[in-house]
């Protein structure tokens, strides 16, 4: 929309451009009677073509009119501004500029003044119209201009649309193809663990109930990306993070140094599937679990409606393989994007030495 501003210089525009168009049409005027008659004034030229110029305005006045009127009305305004204006012009002519020495015609007599009034309003009855509709013209060109320009801009952002939403379905099938690739063998996998433990029971109950948690974990990882909401409840996945310590503790032994603690009572309090599980698995491959002055720090705070966690390690020297460590923590950013959008905090700080991670969630 235009501004308040912008209209008033456009309407002095105008205003300069009639001012400057009628002083060119008079000086016109009187450098062709002045070929003629010698002894004509500039001044008698200005006062004979006053009536004339207020005759173009008002009728362009009426056919102004006429466009929310109708035919009729411009039919009866063409006869109505001319015997208005043929009556004013008389008085005028005959009466007012006499009183100031000025007479533009050499005759009083009524037929002579009435044809001249005649040719010169038909005349400029002519040039309003030329004008009304050149203008109406260029008006009409412009709306059709910004029309074609909206509808090709709509139409722009229309294929802009249409086409994010074919890379849209591109991506969610190549992202749906990829993951049924990656659903074989960790399937394969997890039948497999089935049948170890149903051997192994027949060897060593350690051993199946260590196969049986292995099992239970991977069948965790496979389910969680069923979950429609992304959500579980704390207990689910603290659950399976003890898991993945007792796994680790096979591997291991008892040669790590982890300080582990839960606070606070488990309720209704949702978090993203495997996402403690992510951080701490990170914190068994890629830090230092040997020093007991630096111990993995593993501390949960369970309020009524937030969970609170805290992951600290001391950073393993020489570990240059970090690609899954961020492949991870970039997921779980997406995925509590998703489930937690504007409901969690999360601060990931890493020096030479340590590395911590702190996730708040409010359900």
């Amino acid at each position: 929309m235009p501004t308040i501003t912008a209209k008033r210089n456009r309407r002095l525009f105008h205003l300069l451009v009639h001012i400057c168009a009628w002083i060119g049409y008079a000086s016109f005027i009187y450098a062709a009677n002045s070929i003629t008659k010698p002894d004509v004034k500039i001044l008698h030229t200005l006062f004979f073509l006053l009536p004339f110029c207020i005759t173009f305005y008002v009728s362009i006045y009426c056919l102004n009119l006429y466009k929310q009127k109708g035919v009729l009305w411009s039919i009866a305004s063409f006869f109505i501004v001319f015997i208005v204006m043929g009556l004013l012009g008389y008085v005028y002519v005959y009466f007012l500029l006499p009183q100031f020495g000025i007479e533009l015609y050499g005759t009083k007599q009524f037929s002579d003044f009435l044809h001249g009034a005649v040719l010169g309003y038909v005349q400029y009855f002519s040039y309003a119209v030329l004008y009304f509709y050149v203008r109406e013209s260029f008006r009409k060109e412009r709306v059709l201009r910004k029309l074609e320009e909206e509808k090709l801009r709509k139409e722009l952002e229309n294929s802009i649309l249409k086409q994010n939403e074919l890379n849209s379905e591109k991506d969610k099938l190549v992202l749906e193809y990829a993951f049924l690739r990656a659903q074989v063998n960790p399937h394969f996998l997890h039948n497999t663990l089935n049948v170890l433990f149903s051997q192994a029971l027949e060897h060593s109950q350690e051993l199946a109930d260590n196969i049986l948690k292995l099992s239970r974990i991977m069948r965790y990882s496979l389910e969680s990306v069923e979950f429609e909401s992304d959500k579980v409840k704390i207990e689910k996945e603290l659950d399976h993070l003890q898991l993945l310590m007792d796994i680790y503790n096979i591997r291991f032994g008892n040669s790590k140094e982890i300080d582990y603690s839960i606070e606070g009572e488990m309720g209704n309090q949702m978090i993203p599937p495997l996402s403690i599980i992510t951080v701490v698995e990170n914190a068994f491959k890629y830090g230092d679990l040997k020093d007991p002055l630096h111990p993995l720090q593993i501390r949960v705070v369970l309020e009524p409606s937030q969970v609170h966690f805290y992951c600290r390690n001391k950073k393993r020297k020489n570990n240059l393989d970090l690609s899954s460590h961020n492949i991870g923590i970039t997921n779980l950013c997406k995925r509590l994007d998703v489930a937690f959008a504007g409901k969690y905090i999360l601060n990931a700080n890493e020096d030479d030495e340590f590395y911590s991670f702190e996730l708040t969630i409010n359900s």
